[in-house]
């Protein structure tokens, strides 16, 4: 059994995972293609000899699935230490304006919310690694709006939310129930 001071030893930060889509144009297709298949779902049929969807459409949106995963790449976040969460909250304070208040789009974080998720973001990201160009292009051309707020929704959380230990509802749907000892 171990005790308290090897548990804060080993103790590790908690991670979370982000699949972005680095080819979202995509999404258009595979929307468009899904609608189709929806709408001829969604057509009564008139016997039992008009068939199903057709094949090839349901074998496009099945192609643009594994097309879309291809492109997925998995963004790896740690929380950061206290100290340096500290230290990257001090480096962005909030904005101020001419009277002297904290400017309304950074009272509820208590931060420069334009200059800090991008910093957070990129002290949070664990894997993979990447270089200064990488995270221009990345961040400035590269991600849409929603991709960089789930990324910086993940890393905050990962920072400012409380950490549970999961469970899992299909998992405990399969395995009985231990009972302690």
């Amino acid at each position: 059994m171990s005790t308290i001071k090897d548990a804060i030893r080993a103790a590790k930060l908690p991670e979370r995972v982000v699949p972005v889509c680095l080819n979202l144009d995509l999404q258009a297709e595979f929307e468009a293609a899904e609608r189709e298949l929806q709408e001829l779902l969604d057509r009564p049929r008139d016997s039992l000899a008009a068939g199903g969807p057709p094949k090839d459409l349901s074998q496009r949106v099945r192609d643009l699935e594994a097309e879309m995963r291809e492109h997925t790449h998995d963004f790896r976040l740690r929380a950061l230490p206290r100290p340096g969460w500290l230290a990257l909250v001090a480096d962005h304070p909030p904005r101020q304006t001419e009277d002297g208040a904290v400017d309304q789009r950074d009272q509820y974080v208590g931060v420069n919310a334009e200059t800090f998720f991008t910093a957070l973001v990129r002290a949070s990201v664990v894997a993979p690694e990447l270089d200064e160009e990488d995270w221009r292009l990345l961040l400035d051309e590269k991600l849409t709006d929603r991709q960089f707020d789930q990324l910086s929704d993940a890393a905050w959380s990962l920072n400012r939310r409380d950490v549970d230990v999961p469970f899992s509802r299909a998992a405990s749907r399969h395995l009985p129930v231990s009972v302690p000892e």
